[in-house]
């Protein structure tokens, strides 16, 4: 299955989410990403409740509020703005990928919001390529290597059919999305 590809790597078998969530690190701190397609296309810059680990929604700030209404935090108006639910476009919203905000709740309450992406840069801190390295075999270099590649080109990954027999294989397949 390898004879036709660019860069196969041989990562130890079931350890395939710490392959992919440190090259995770290295395209986020290289800042390699596409954020306009991060702030598009994904739930990364929805804002989340530090309290809860919950996504903010409209509920939370007003009654009777929709369960379906999210909240993003706009770098133009430096305001916390409802996400577009009409069309993935963000028309005149930019929406932050970091940073902490305070909202009242609709009890009065006051908690800290931040967008999901900055949530998401903490957990990948456990993850550099050299600690990675340790669990998947792969040498820290070539993780490197190729989440530039991933990020700067158009790529295909393929994580096997058997990852999922895995405990956690769903887990997996979803760091290698990532």
């Amino acid at each position: 299955s390898t004879q036709l590809v660019d860069c196969h790597l041989p990562v130890r078998p079931g350890t395939d989410a710490a392959w992919a969530l440190a090259m995770c690190k290295v395209i986020i701190d290289e800042g390699i990403y596409n954020a306009l397609f991060v702030k598009e296309q994904t739930d990364l810059p929805f804002l989340a409740r530090t309290d809860t680990g919950h996504f903010l929604r409209d509920s939370d700030l007003k009654a009777g509020g929709s369960d379906e209404q999210f909240y993003v935090f706009d770098a133009r108006s430096q305001r916390v703005v409802e996400a577009p639910r009409a069309s993935l476009a963000l028309g005149d919203i930019d929406p932050a990928l970091s940073g902490r905000y305070e909202v009242t709740l609709a009890d009065g309450a006051r908690v800290t919001v931040t967008p999901v992406f900055e949530l998401l840069r903490e957990q990948l801190k456990a993850y550099d390529p050299e600690r990675a390295s340790t669990i998947c075999g792969v040498h820290p270099d070539q993780i490197r290597r190729l989440a530039r590649k991933v990020a700067t080109k158009r790529t295909a990954v393929w994580a096997g059919g058997s990852v999922l027999k895995y405990f956690h294989g769903d887990l997996m397949v979803r760091s290698v999305t990532l």
